[in-house]
């Protein structure tokens, strides 16, 4: 029997830990109305629009605040696929000129690896609903995963992202669980998952980290 995350087991009050205006970019996953709790639990207000709404681009252009690109089905690799077209251009854009951060969670995590050039594979088995223990930056998190496809990161990757300020956690095979560097981050796990256990503490320690930062100067390279 899975652990459950106590944000989710008892009444919340909004903290003041975070504050400003987050816009969450909808991938089609019913986990973005929990995410979006997570987000004002935390202080921030909350906007969500899907990914398909008509001038997304646009309002992500004009908003002044955290953009958080939100989890959804496909593969990121598919450029055949509308969606992933248009996921991946925003993504792009987001990564290289938000100057106030951008997050991103299991599909939003996956464009912002593959904007750094990271290869994303599918899974031989897809996670949906898999609790697992991971190292997360330096400590250790049990977390939920749902996913079907995974940014890899071996050990050259890893140098080259270090050396443009990124850091990565990652497993042994080198599937990457979560990665940040100046003015984003992202986590292959959903944060605001019941499985979690301490999501609402990882969410606003991510956001915290990213408000008021500078965005990744460019595109690095492909590797």
């Amino acid at each position: 029997r899975a652990a459950l995350a106590p944000f989710w087991l008892r009444m919340q009050e909004r903290s003041d830990t975070l504050t400003g205006h987050a816009l969450v970019v909808d991938g089609e996953d019913t986990f973005t109305a929990m995410l979006a709790h997570v987000l004002r639990a935390g202080g921030l207000e909350v906007t969500v629009r899907r990914y398909d709404e008509p001038g997304l681009r646009e309002t992500v252009r004009a908003h002044e605040g955290p953009l958080v690109l939100g989890p959804g089905p496909g593969d990121p690799s598919d450029t055949a696929d509308p969606k992933m077209r248009l996921l991946r251009a925003l993504a792009a854009e987001a990564v290289r000129e938000n100057r106030h951060g951008v997050l991103g969670v299991c599909l939003g995590h996956e464009l912002i690896a593959a904007e750094l050039g990271l290869e994303i594979v599918r899974k031989e088995v897809p996670y949906q609903g898999a609790q697992t223990e991971i190292d997360l930056f330096g400590r250790t998190e049990t977390v939920g995963f749902y996913n079907s496809f995974v940014a890899h990161c071996d050990e050259d990757a890893l140098r080259e992202l270090a050396a443009h300020g990124v850091e990565v956690s990652r497993a042994a095979n080198g599937e990457v669980h979560a990665l940040r560097g100046p003015g984003f981050a992202g986590v292959q796990f959903h944060p605001e998952s019941v499985l979690t256990l301490n999501g609402a503490a990882v969410v606003r320690e991510l956001m915290g980290r990213l408000c008021g930062t500078d965005a990744f100067p460019a595109r690095r390279p492909a590797l």
